[in-house]
């Protein structure tokens, strides 16, 4: 019976610490926009120095939680794998991004300023490459895929902080896009470790 409720007690606590983190990283936010350090615009949380979709954010948030959920046994872990599966898909879609936009736009091609978050990306391939993706982050990276191809065919409009147009459809693509990839990599990057 002592062993059952010691069970008991560390699963609890395994469950816990995810949990306590992702709420210091919500009450951080909070106190960032209630002492006038950020703000939300529109579709945007805006810190002093750059600017974050809200949907990006939420989604960042969300996929470290579930990382840190799936790797809850070890902490230091965890939290490494938890931050890779905000970063990587973060820096592996702005590379995208740029570089269409720059296609489509006529935009410079900014090699350098890029190196750095591609580094990003080789550290995070590292991280997975020896472990098969499960079938859902296969699905998921190819819904990214399609998605993001079909973004590209219909003309591959996007909202930006300062434009006053609104477009639907490239926001839902743009949503569904990046919600794709960031959970495909966590679900990926969370089962490093397991089976």
């Amino acid at each position: 019976m002592k062993t059952i409720l010691n069970e008991l007690k560390q699963k609890r606590r395994e469950i816990l610490k995810p949990i306590l983190i992702v709420a210091a990283v919500l009450i951080i936010l909070t106190l960032m926009v209630t002492t006038g350090f950020a703000r939300i615009e529109s579709l945007w949380f805006i810190f002093p120095l750059s600017e974050i979709r809200i949907s990006t954010l939420t989604t960042a948030i969300a996929c470290f939680a579930f990382v840190l959920f799936l790797q809850r046994r070890n902490t230091l872990k965890a939290v490494y794998y938890a931050l890779l599966a905000v970063i990587i898909p973060m820096a592996l879609f702005e590379i995208i991004w740029y570089y269409s936009a720059a296609t489509f736009n006529g935009w410079d091609l900014r090699i350098m300023q890029f190196t750095a978050l591609f580094g990003w990306v080789l550290l995070g391939i590292s991280a997975v490459f020896r472990k098969r993706p499960p079938r859902i982050s296969i699905i998921l990276y190819g819904a990214f895929a399609v998605s993001f191809a079909i973004w590209l065919g219909t003309g591959f409009k996007f909202n930006d902080l300062g434009s006053p147009s609104f477009s639907f459809s490239a926001e839902v693509l743009n949503v569904f896009s990046k919600t794709a990839l960031f959970l495909a990599y966590a679900i990926h990057i969370g089962n490093v470790g397991f089976g």
